[in-house]
């Protein structure tokens, strides 16, 4: 019996890697760069490396974060620890054309919800009264985003998933890029959220 279940797991594993396989092979020329820039951007939001998601990044927010002692690289981090993506329809005409995004993150206005609720709570001891009196609001404000932290980093939210259309464009080189001017592709990549201090 053991062995006849292992054989079967192994045979769905095998089918399951050959429909992949084949399903990746049905694309090719300026569908296939197109899917792979799409799946490196992307890639870079879960990664975040750095100086690359901050060229994605509103500079006031950043800079917002910066002032408060916040380090940038870090909430990104938190913020894109629960991202996926599946990358549907891509439809070219030219030089233009447009990509189907399927995008799962963790609801962030969930997440930022519950931990002011546990700063709140948290606000009202002497501890953070100490803190306050010792080293300023900006700890306090350290002490909010760490509640966020804790958060993401239990998985205590709930994902959110949208669908979304980006549109796309060649360069003269014969590079792909992404139209940066779509609102619903970054509210969907901060799960519904729209940042902002």
């Amino acid at each position: 019996m053991k062995r006849s279940l292992r054989f079967a797991c192994s045979l769905l594993g095998a089918l399951a890697l050959s429909i992949a396989l084949a399903s990746c092979s049905l694309l090719s020329g300026d569908e296939a760069v197109v899917h792979d820039m799409v799946d490196d951007t992307m890639k870079i939001f879960k990664s975040t490396e750095g100086d690359d998601i901050a060229s994605f990044a509103d500079q006031s927010f950043v800079d917002t974060l910066n002032s408060y002692g916040v380090d940038a690289d870090e909430f990104f981090s938190h913020c894109f620890k629960h991202l996926s993506w599946e990358i549907g329809d891509i439809k070219l005409s030219g030089d233009t054309g447009t990509v189907s995004l399927t995008i799962t993150n963790a609801d962030l206005n969930s997440a930022f919800e519950l931990a002011g609720d546990r700063f709140d709570a948290y606000a009202e001891t002497d501890e953070a009264q100490q803190l306050f009196d010792e080293e300023g609001e900006s700890a306090l404000v350290t002490r909010l985003f760490d509640f966020f932290y804790e958060i993401m980093d239990a998985d205590e939210v709930e994902t959110a998933t949208s669908e979304v259309t980006l549109e796309v464009f060649k360069n003269e080189d014969g590079s792909w890029e992404i139209d940066p001017d779509n609102e619903a592709f970054f509210k969907a990549l901060y799960g519904g959220a729209e940042l902002s201090l």
